[in-house]
Order: structure tokens, then sequence, then C-alpha cells
């Protein structure tokens, strides 16, 4: 027990000791900054910049700076915010023009730490003071480079940003000493004098009118020649239009008369094969009428030398007797050669004509 005890307490005091050790030996450089590491004893600043993470860094022997890696802002604005550690707000930059006219420039500088340099800034001191140096410095680069821009030239959207990307290099030197690198020259704003105000709105409507009048005779001359293309449009849509009509008519003409002979075509079919029908029926029939009439012939023919003959007789006798209608009967006993229906024979003989042959 007092073992396990032991080791645990020596476990848990080397543990802390190893993380007073990496503490005392270490140093946290944050995300977007430049760290820069001196020498407390000899030696002096080291000429590198160390970027984020973790770096060697002795606790009393050695000494960080931290310098700010992010885009630096330099602002001239009339509506001023609070400066912020890399955001400086001035008011407009009173500006004095070519043509002897002031001008208020809202403009806005962008700029950061050279890469590579920032233990520069803190080797020449420039830690606490590079923001108002490189101020100063813009300030003064855009106070006299603007001044060679006229009223007119600030009006130019054109102008003003090509004027803005000159002066970039310019300022790109000057503040090369301060080892930062300018990005961008934004002009957001640019204020007369009322009264020149009115002035350079009235040479610019002067303008706009100059411009607007050969404008003006160019939409007429493309209205005339819109118009002119319209009437020839108008033509040729007519001109089409009546070939079309035309071909139309003319395929329906064609198509009525291809009708027409179609029709006829097949009445002259119908009538023809219906007179032809009707022949071949009516030569049929008569034929078979014939061949009926013979038949009969025939049949009355046969039937008469059939009866012609005893036999037949006697048939033709005994349906006679058969057929024979007696209303009423008178008997005459006395009398013998009155015959009795009774009697057949007598009555077949009667009938044939002959007497039967026994």
């Amino acid at each position: 027990m007092k073992s396990s005890a032991k080791l645990f307490l020596t476990v848990f005091g080397v543990t802390l000791l190893t993380v007073a050790v990496a503490v005392m030996l270490t140093e946290k450089v944050p995300p977007a900054t430049i760290g820069v590491k001196q020498y407390m004893w000899g030696g002096g600043i080291v000429g590198q910049d160390h970027e984020m993470g973790y770096h060697l860094g002795i606790t009393g022997y050695h000494r960080w700076h931290f310098l700010d890696q992010r885009t630096h802002f330099v602002t001239f604005s009339r509506d001023r915010r609070p400066s912020s550690f890399n955001h400086q707000e001035q008011p407009s930059l009173e500006i004095r023009t070519r043509d002897n006219n002031t001008a208020a420039v809202d403009v806005t500088v962008t700029y950061r730490i050279t890469p590579g340099e920032g233990h520069k800034i803190v080797q020449g001191a420039l830690k606490e003071a590079y923001h108002d140096r490189v101020k100063s410095t813009v300030e003064g680069v855009l106070r006299e480079e603007l001044a060679h821009l006229s009223p007119e030239d600030f009006v130019s959207t054109e102008i003003r940003m090509q004027r803005a990307q000159n002066i970039l290099p310019v300022l790109a030197e000057a503040m090369s000493a301060f080892h930062v690198t300018p990005e961008t020259i934004l002009i957001r704003a640019v204020r007369f004098p009322p009264e020149y105000e009115d002035k350079l709105q009235k040479k610019q409507l002067t303008r706009q009118l100059a411009k607007l009048a050969p404008a003006k005779q160019a939409v007429e001359e493309q209205l005339q020649v819109t118009g002119t293309i319209e009437k020839q449009t108008e033509a040729m849509v007519k001109t089409n239009r009546a070939e079309w009509d035309k071909a139309l008519q003319t395929m329906s003409s064609n198509n009525e008369v291809a009708m027409a002979r179609v029709m006829a075509e097949a009445r002259v079919y119908d009538e023809t094969t219906r007179a032809e029908a009707d022949r071949d029926y009516l030569k049929l029939l008569a034929t078979g009428e014939l061949a009926m009439a013979k038949a009969e012939a025939l049949r009355n023919e046969l039937r008469n030398v059939a009866l012609d003959t005893r036999g037949g007789r006697i048939f033709l006798g005994i349906e006679a007797a058969r057929n024979l209608q007696i209303d009423s009967v008178t008997l005459n006993s006395n009398d013998p050669s009155v015959p009795t229906i009774i009697e057949l024979q007598k009555l077949v003989e009667i009938l044939i004509g002959e007497p039967e042959t026994p």
C-alpha cells in the first residue's frame, strides 16, 4: 500500500515537473500573429519572424514580441469611427486640386507587415510607433499625389481609379522604411465647396448635353435606319405572304382537281362494276330460271309418262278416291248398278275407266 502511494506521488511529481519545464521552455505564437524573439542576456533581436505555433522560449532568458499579421486600415472619412489596433480613423483629406480648388476626399488605404520583416520593426524600435508613422506617410503621399488631379478628374471614375493605381508604387516605396506594404487605395467619396459643387454640376450638365446632341442625332439616324428596315421587312412580309397565298391557292386548286379526278374515277369504277355485277346477276338469274323451267318441264314430262301407265292410272284413281268428298250417299239395294263407296274396287274401276284385273 505504501509502495503504491509512493509510486503515484513520484509519477505525479515527474508529470508536474515536465509540464513546468515545458511551460518554461516554450512560447505559443497565436494565429494571425508574428512572433519576434529577443535574447535578454546578449544576442539582441533574433532575425527571424516566427509563425503561429510553439517555439523555444526560455522564461527569463528570452523575451517575445508579438505583431499583428492581419490587414491594417488607414481611413480618412467624414463619418469617423473609433480607431482600433489595426484600424486608424482620421478626418477627410483636404486636397488643393490642380486648378487651385479645395476638395474633401474620403479614402482608405490597406497595408500589411511585409513578410519576413516583422523582426525589423522590433529592431528599429517601431513596434509601438509604426502605426502612426505609416498614417503620417500615407497622408503626406496622398496629399501630394491627389493634388495633381483636377475636379473633372475626381469626377471621372476611370481617371480616379487609374490615379489610385499609379499612387500605389509611390506609397509602397515610402512605406518600405517601416517594413510594411500597401495593398489597395480606395477613393470612396469626393466633396467640393457648395458653390463650386453647383458650378461643377452645371459644367457636367453642359458636357452631358453636348454629348446628348450627337447621341440624339445617332438615335434619329438609327430610327431612320430602323424605319427603313421596318418598311423593307413589311414589304418582304407582304411579298412572301402573297407568294405563300398564291402557292397555297395553287396547291388547293391542284388538290381539288386531284380530288375531282379521283371522285370521277371512283364513280366510273363504281358504275362499271355495278353494271358488270348487274349483268352477271341477270345472266346467272336467267340461266337459273331456265334450268328451273327445264327441270320443271322434265319433271312434268316424267310425271306424265309415269301417270300414263296402268300403275299411274291406278295411283291417280287411288288419290282421287282418297281425296273424294261425298256429302251424302243414297243407297238402293234394288239397283245393282249403283256403286257403293264401301266397295273401293268398284269405285276405282269407275274412276280409272276400266275394271281391275283379278
